[in-house]
């Protein structure tokens, strides 16, 4: 008589913390004061049990775990791509063998990374669509890696090599909606970047809020400081978008992996970069959002926007 397979139980944020006191080496069973194991893990894995539990989800629902891969091999390409460390140390954290943990961290990068679609998506620019002309704003990013050569050269490191990415945030709820990359630093600049992709994914008369780094493009589809016609009163409010562009770049740069010099091969850079996407966009949708900001921008049609201020001159002679 044949038995039947026994149904297996869904993992919850328990057996997340469980195999993260393993990883700790701590007692598994042993339990913590919430609030101070919430601040051990976010330290160790970069982001909250939740939203490691609601990634696990997501691989298992589109059938991207590694065969045999379990929750533990998860939080460990979490932990190396949060701390960053050498792979002796990695073995004294974890009691794993080096070549082990190769194997399963280079398998949950990829499967992680494969996750862009589903999380990352170009449609959610328009979520609360609000008619206006500009609904993300864009900026490019470097990441340092060893000296490759005139081709990876940037300014942002002191003339250090570098890969450049190019992201994307919707300007009214401030998700991630669009990662590019990587490219040589030195020979792609932002507008490069720009017009190789990102430009032809926009709508008809719909434009980016920029620095100006795309001022040659501008302003006919992207804002910028110093765009021609660009308004004085709309200043501010343009610097708020940039302003939180700049904290979602600093997010990416909280995982060592992004912010210290990268001694991976560079093939592999872009899958740990996804990762940390993928999973600083959950962390904005599941509590801890960039701060909100009220955006109107003047149409691109409106013959105001291009509309000369009137001189002295001719108010005296209105007068």
């Amino acid at each position: 008589m044949a038995t039947k397979r026994a149904r297996e139980i869904p993992p919850t944020v328990d057996d997340i913390l469980h195999y993260s006191r393993i990883v700790m080496l701590n007692d598994p069973f042993k339990e913590i004061a919430p609030k101070e194991e919430d601040r051990h893990f976010r330290a160790l894995f970069g982001c909250s049990p939740d939203v490691s539990l609601i990634l696990w989800y997501k691989l298992l629902r589109n059938d991207l775990v590694p065969d045999k891969g379990t929750i533990l091999h998860m939080l460990w390409t979490l932990m190396y791509c949060k701390i960053y460390p050498k792979w002796t140390t990695m073995k004294k954290l974890t009691s794993a063998d080096p070549k082990t943990l190769r194997h399963w961290i280079g398998l949950f990068r990829d499967s992680i990374a494969l996750l862009e679609c589903s999380v990352i998506r170009w449609s959610k620019r328009k979520k609360g669509d609000q008619l206006n002309d500009c609904l993300v704003s864009v900026d490019c990013v470097d990441f340092p890696i060893p000296h490759a050569g005139r081709r990876f050269h940037t300014h942002k490191w002191k003339f250090h090599s570098a890969l450049r990415y190019e992201i994307a945030v919707s300007i009214i709820h401030g998700e991630c909606v669009w990662i590019n990359g990587p490219y040589e630093a030195g020979l792609w600049n932002d507008i490069m970047i720009f017009r190789n992709a990102l430009l032809h994914e926009l709508e008809d008369g719909e434009r980016v809020e920029s620095d100006n780094g795309l001022r040659g493009v501008s302003p006919q589809y992207a804002k910028c400081p110093l765009s021609i016609g660009n308004l004085v009163e709309c200043e501010d409010m343009q610097q708020k978008v940039r302003s939180r562009h700049e904290t979602i770049n600093k997010r990416f740069k909280q995982w060592r992996i992004m912010k210290n010099i990268y001694m991976g091969s560079i093939e592999h850079h872009g899958g740990f970069f996804r990762t940390v996407a993928i999973v600083t966009q959950l962390c904005i949708e599941h509590g801890e959002p960039l701060f909100s900001i009220a955006y109107e921008d003047p149409h691109f049609d409106d013959d105001s926007y291009f509309q000369e201020p009137a001189s002295n001159n001719d108010s005296e002679n209105e007068e």
